[in-house]
């Protein structure tokens, strides 16, 4: 194995995947590959709407900058995460777009043995209407995916 991605949005479901590959990634002394998605569909949680009303009101390229900035956030966890469950090689990736296309592009890119998710992840209305982002990556892989729960 020489490298696993560990999709990212914030989520617990999503901590627990970053978890699970990192200490794979530390067992198998292999490079973990973080990825969140930003785009304009991606939302907050409605528990962070009303913070975060204002900014939306001021149009909007504020929804894009919200979601871009939730995504880096939740990078950032995950990477603290990730070293301190003893991965030794960390990178982190921001991309732009629809969430499942957007991490199997990047698997396709990067070469991952193994693709690691969470189980839920923040848009469950959407997951509900959708289908969610892990059956979507599940579905659609040409390698390995693990589900974290």
């Amino acid at each position: 194995m020489k490298c696993i991605l560990a999709a990212v949005d914030g989520s617990a479901g999503s901590m627990r995947a970053v978890e699970f590959a990192a200490t794979l990634a530390a067992k198998f002394q292999t490079e973990l590959v973080l990825v969140a998605v930003a785009g304009p569909e991606k939302l907050p949680d409605f528990a962070l709407m009303d913070v975060q009303r204002d900014q939306v009101r001021s149009g909007a390229g504020a929804i894009e900058g919200i979601a871009e900035g939730l995504a880096r956030d939740a990078l950032n966890k995950a990477r603290k995460q990730a070293l301190a469950c003893g991965a030794g090689s960390v990178r982190a990736e921001l991309r732009f777009g629809d969430a499942a296309d957007e991490v199997l592009g990047f698997q396709k890119q990067t070469g991952a043995d193994l693709i690691v998710v969470g189980s839920r992840g923040r848009g469950r209305l959407a997951g509900l209407l959708l289908g969610s982002v892990s059956q979507k990556i599940a579905n659609a892989a040409p390698c390995s995916v693990a589900i974290a729960r």
